[in-house]
C-alpha cells in the first residue's frame, strides 16, 4: 500500500454544509491527490506491511470480556511476526494508542511486547488522543519513519472497558474549581453524547436520518461478516471459560459480536434519548463499549507487490 505519507503542500478545505457543486469539486480534488500519490511510488514511501486486529467484542459480557489488554496485544504481536516473517530485532519502536491507561500507562504495552516476542532493544511508548489514539499512534510511527528516526515500527490501539472504565481514570468531581470559571475549560467536561446532540441540532441531522443510517450500518456490517470480508484482518483469540459444571473449557473468538442485523429504524425510534431529554442520541446508535485492538507494521522500503 502506497501513499501513507503525503508530501504535497496543497491543502483541500473541508466545510460542512457547502453547496453540492463545491462539495463535488472538493471530493474530486482529494481523489486526484490520492490517485497521484498511489500511482507515483517513491523509494522513501512509508508503507503498511501488515494490518490486523482482534475481534471487537462487548464489554462486560462479550467473548473477550475477561481478557486483559496486554494479553490481546500479545496475540497481535505474535501474529504480526508470523505473517510478515520479519526479524523482531528490526522493529525499532512500538506506539500504542490507549485512553484508559492503568498504572504507569506504557507498562501494559511494554509487557505485551515482551510476551509477543519483541526484544528488549525495541522501545515502547503509548499515546492518548482520546478516540483517535490508535490513529495518532500510526501517525507517530509513520512520521518517525518518514523523518529517518527509525526504519521499522509497529503501531496500534487497545482498550478494555471491562477492566478499565472511564471513571477509573477520570472523576469529573476531582477537578480544580478554576475549571468552572472558564467556559471552554468547563466544556471539556461535557460527555460525548451531549456533544453528539449539539452537533445534530447545529447541522440539522434529524433523529430519523440517524436511526435509518444506524440500522443500515448494522445490516451492511453483518452482510460483510457473513461474506467473510473481515476474516483476513481478524486474528482469532482462544480463551478459557468455565462451563455450567464449573470446568475450564477453551473456545475461540473469531468474530465481532456487537452486530445487530435484526434491528430496524422503527425499533430504534422507540428508544429514549440517552443524554439530553430532547436529544437524538440513543443507546441504539451509540458505540458500544468494546475491546478493540489494531496492529500495524510499518517499514521504510519500496513495496513491490
Amino acid at each position: 500500500m502506497r501513499g501513507m505519507s503525503c508530501r504535497s503542500e496543497r491543502r483541500v478545505p473541508c466545510a460542512l454544509g457547502e453547496p453540492k457543486k463545491e462539495k463535488m469539486q472538493r471530493l474530486q480534488a482529494i481523489s486526484n491527490q490520492v490517485t497521484q500519490a498511489l500511482s507515483s511510488g517513491s523509494p522513501d514511501d512509508v508503507v503498511i506491511c501488515c494490518a490486523i486486529r482482534t475481534p471487537l467484542t462487548k464489554a462486560k459480557r462479550g467473548g473477550l470480556k475477561d481478557e486483559f489488554p496486554e494479553s490481546l496485544l500479545k496475540v497481535l504481536f505474535e501474529a504480526l511476526l508470523k505473517r510478515t516473517q520479519i526479524d523482531p530485532k528490526l522493529i525499532e519502536d512500538v506506539c500504542i494508542g490507549n485512553v484508559l491507561q492503568p498504572g504507569a500507562g506504557a507498562l501494559g504495552a511494554r509487557i505485551a511486547a515482551f510476551l509477543g516476542g519483541l526484544p528488549q532493544t525495541t522501545s515502547v511508548q503509548t499515546v492518548n488522543r482520546q478516540c483517535s489514539s490508535g490513529l495518532q499512534a500510526a501517525a507517530a510511527i509513520a512520521a518517525s519513519i518518514a523523518c529517518g528516526n527509525i526504519e521499522v515500527g509497529l503501531a496500534g490501539g487497545v482498550e478494555s472497558m471491562t477492566h478499565f472504565e472511564m471513571t477509573s481514570v477520570f472523576n469529573p468531581e476531582k477537578v480544580s474549581e478554576e475549571v468552572f470559571s472558564h467556559e471552554k475549560a468547563r466544556n471539556c467536561l461535557l460527555p460525548m453524547g451531549t456533544t453528539s446532540d449539539t452537533l445534530a441540532r447545529r447541522f440539522g441531522i434529524s433523529r430519523e436520518e440517524q436511526d435509518a443510517i444506524a440500522a443500515e450500518s448494522h445490516k451492511k456490517a453483518f452482510a460483510a461478516q457473513i461474506a467473510g470480508r473481515f476474516d483476513e484482518e481478524i486474528v482469532p483469540v482462544t480463551v478459557q471459560r468455565k462451563d455450567a459444571a464449573g470446568n475450564e473449557v477453551a473456545f475461540t473468538v473469531d468474530k465481532d459480536d456487537g452486530l445487530r442485523p435484526d434491528t430496524s429504524a422503527a425499533a430504534l425510534q422507540q428508544l429514549p434519548p440517552a443524554f439530553d431529554k430532547n436529544g437524538s442520541t440513543t443507546a441504539g446508535k451509540s458505540t458500544s463499549p468494546q475491546l478493540l485492538l489494531e496492529g500495524f507494521l510499518r517499514k521504510f522500503f519500496e513495496v513491490l507487490f
